[in-house]
Parts: structure tokens; C-alpha cells; sequence
């Protein structure tokens, strides 16, 4: 069955279900199927007992939080987020961390590491004698189980959302001169990684693509786009210095082969940006890692296997 459609009875003032949708909301937050608007409300019926400050109620609430953590992984994660969101660290409230921690690993997070909060990696690596494990995908967590989306889910999205396309080639102006490109230089990095990464992984206010290239598509209106594409080139080109700078490099790429004059793809200087943007997603290891290579252009494919047969 199904991580999210896992049922649980109903024990004392909330199910166990509420607190396994507790645990997958503050781990998988909008990849968890949970309503954010209702997080709170389903564990809210425990806080009651925090305010009161008795020792009685306290011991109620822990009590409960392990009986609904002997029900699941979920729960168990659950009520380890709880405990670090309400309650303290704590004797009596310490396995119930354990617990979620152990739950977690055996859940299989490959890119565990940068969804662990640096207070529970110690304890973490202490439990199970290996840090959290990271395989380098920078993004939601992904599962290697059935608890979770896998890094190919999101590789597929991304795949399949690039082939939806519809895409309005925009007309070049022989002679018209661009006016400034900073903003639509700009844009490139979010394009490339709405491209190449896919909606899913990119934050919710980049994943419209005629928002996040409205400064490109202004810019390349009514213009001569061979003079426009030489300052992208160049603009993408001084971005090189930037640790990620693969994503304005190969987003300039894109947005040229999908929106400008054709031509402007069979000059040297494309042929540059195009091999510069590839190598360093290669020196990064992010190419089968962060970014599918079947969402590159004809272009690019061809250009990586020479690349990789001269030892790139």
C-alpha cells in the first residue's frame, strides 16, 4: 500500500494517522500529499497538555506519543518531529528521537544529509555508525524504498514536463538593437534550473516558465537576435566564476535554442557557451545526478559525447 494511504486506529487524542501525516508534512513538507493548512490542527489536541506544565500531563503526552509510535515508521518520524517541534531533548523523551532517527534510516534517504537538522546528526551518526548519507541531489528528499519519491520520479517529471513544451519561437529584427540584457541575463539561472531540473524541485514561485523568462522573452522582442544572443553569451560567460554557475551557462543555451533566430545556434560562440556549460556540470557531478541528460538539446547530447571522448 501506499506510503500515503496508510490507515492506523484511532488512540487517545489524536489517531496515529495525524501523527504519521505530522511526520511526512515537517520531513517531505510539499512532496508529503498533506494539507499544510491543517499540519498543526493534527496534533494540536497534544499541546494541551504541554500548557498545563503538570508533570501527570506530560507523562500522558509521552505516553500516548509512544503508543502511536509503535504503529509505523511514519509515526515514529512523527513523533520524533514532534517531540524537537513542542518538547525538549530530554530522558524522557529521547527515544522517541532515537526512534524517528533509526525510522529515517531505514527508510533509505539517499541525500539524508541535507535534510538532517545539525542538532540530530550526532546522534544520528552515533545510532547507526555512518553520517547521513548524501548522494549529491540537492532538493526534496528522495527515497531508495517505498516510502518516498526516488531521485528518478523527479528526473522523470522533469523529463516529461521539457517534452510538454509549447514553445513560440519569437522573430528576429535584422539591425535593431537589444536594449539592456541585466535583467534578462539575469533570468538564466532560474531558467536553466526550471529546465533542467524540472517544476517539481525548483521553488514553487520559478516553476511557471513564462514568469521566470518574462526580462528574456521583453528583451527579444522586435530585436536583431544575433546582437542579442553575443551579450547572453557574454553575460553567461562572467558568471563562471560562481560555484553553480552551470545554471546560467546552460540556462543562456536553452533559452537561445528554444526562442531565438536558429541561426544564432551555429556560431562559434554558441558552440563555446555550449561546451563551457557542459563541463561544468560535468566538474560538478551533477549530470545524472542533478540533472537528467535526456533533457538536453540534440545539440548538447552530441556535444557531451565528444566531450567525453576526448576525456572531459
Amino acid at each position: 500500500m501506499s506510503f500515503w494511504n496508510r490507515k492506523a486506529a484511532t488512540v487517545g487524542r489524536i489517531s496515529s494517522e495525524h501523527l504519521a501525516n505530522f511526520g511526512r508534512w515537517e520531513f517531505l513538507k510539499e512532496q508529503s500529499g498533506v494539507d499544510p493548512s491543517g499540519v498543526y490542527g493534527l496534533v494540536s489536541p497534544l499541546n494541551e497538555l504541554i500548557y498545563t506544565q503538570s508533570p501527570a500531563d506530560r507523562a500522558t503526552l509521552i505516553a500516548e506519543l509512544h503508543r502511536h509510535a509503535e504503529s509505523g515508521e511514519w509515526e515514529k518520524v512523527g513523533a520524533w518531529k514532534y517531540v524537537r517541534e513542542f518538547l525538549d531533548d530530554a530522558a524522557d523523551t529521547r527515544d522517541l528521537i532515537d526512534g524517528g532517527l533509526l525510522a529515517i534510516q531505514r527508510m533509505r534517504v539517499t541525500n539524508l544529509s541535507i535534510h538532517m537538522a545539525p542538532i540530530d546528526t550526532p546522534r544520528y551518526t552515533q545510532l547507526t555508525g555512518t553520517p547521513p548519507p548524501n548522494d549529491g541531489f540537492l532538493g526534496p528528499p528522495v527515497f531508495d524504498s517505498n516510502f518516498g519519491p526516488t531521485r528518478q520520479y523527479y528526473f522523470d517529471d522533469a523529463i516529461a514536463t521539457a517534452a510538454r513544451r509549447n514553445i513560440a519561437r519569437l522573430s528576429s529584427t535584422p539591425g535593431v538593437e537589444p536594449g539592456p540584457i541585466a535583467d534578462a541575463a539575469r533570468c538564466m539561472w532560474d531558467f536553466g534550473m526550471l529546465i533542467h531540473r524540472g517544476p517539481l524541485v525548483v521553488s514553487p514561485d520559478l516553476a511557471f516558465e513564462p514568469n521566470v523568462l518574462r526580462p528574456a522573452l521583453a528583451a527579444a522582442s522586435g530585436v536583431d537576435h544575433g546582437l542579442l544572443a553575443e551579450r547572453l553569451v557574454t553575460a553567461a560567460h562572467e558568471s563562471t566564476s560562481n560555484e553553480y554557475a552551470a545554471w546560467p551557462l546552460i540556462g543562456t543555451a536553452r533559452f537561445i535554442y528554444d526562442y531565438l533566430d536558429p541561426a544564432t545556434t551555429e556560431t562559434p560562440e554558441y558552440a563555446v557557451l555550449v561546451d563551457t556549460g557542459l563541463e561544468k556540470l560535468i566538474d560538478l557531478g551533477w549530470l545524472g545526478v542533478m540533472v537528467p541528460p535526456e533533457v538536453l538539446t540534440p545539440i548538447q547530447r552530441e556535444r557531451l559525447v565528444t566531450l567525453r571522448l576526448s576525456g572531459q
